[in-house]
């Protein structure tokens, strides 16, 4: 049967202190089903930390306890400091990884928005707007111009030319209220 004994685990562990410390002894060598049991593993986990040099087996079918707890314990560690974690929380190490995670996406990103830029495949935006105002300018101007050809093409008088010219100016400017109240 496996024992505890509180000062073997305060120098693997740190330097934490537990309200109820482990009333019997460790061993100095234990069986693999022990050390399992110990682990809280597998037997077949124990064999495999065992031939990868985690677990110390001096003696065939025996395992030294302590230098095994030291080295497994050693190394569960420094994969959660790897992972970012120091005692149940994130490292400022992981902090700082995450920041500049973070930087380096940014910088992709603008590399690659500059790249599409170089390509044509993106237009500035006062190019944009520019072209778009040179074209309702443009359709604007059509639209008013219509009104007097279409009133001397379909013979129409003075009043019928005017109503169609204020209906056309209308919708024009609902258009532009509409636009106005979207952008805004």
């Amino acid at each position: 049967m496996l024992t505890y004994q509180d000062d073997d685990f305060e120098d693997l562990l740190g330097d934490e202190e537990t309200d109820d410390p482990p009333s019997e002894a460790i061993p100095g060598l234990a069986t693999e089903s022990e050390m399992a049991q110990l682990l809280g593993i597998t037997a077949n986990r124990v064999r495999t930390l065992a031939r990868d040099g985690m677990l110390h087996r001096p003696v065939r079918g025996r395992y030294d306890v302590r230098a095994s707890l030291k080295t497994y314990i050693g190394d569960l560690r420094d994969k959660a400091s790897r992972l970012g974690y120091a005692g149940g929380k994130q490292s400022s190490n992981s902090q700082l990884s995450a920041e500049k995670l973070r930087l380096t996406k940014a910088q992709v990103d603008e590399r690659e928005i500059k790249n599409a830029a170089a390509r044509g495949e993106l237009i500035p935006a006062q190019k944009v707007r520019t072209a778009w105002t040179s074209y309702t300018i443009a359709l604007r101007q059509a639209v008013l111009a219509a009104a007097p050809r279409v009133a001397t093409q379909a013979g129409l008088d003075r009043a019928a030319a005017a109503t169609l010219d204020a209906e056309l100016r209308l919708a024009l400017e609902q258009i532009a209220d509409k636009r106005t109240v979207n952008d805004g």
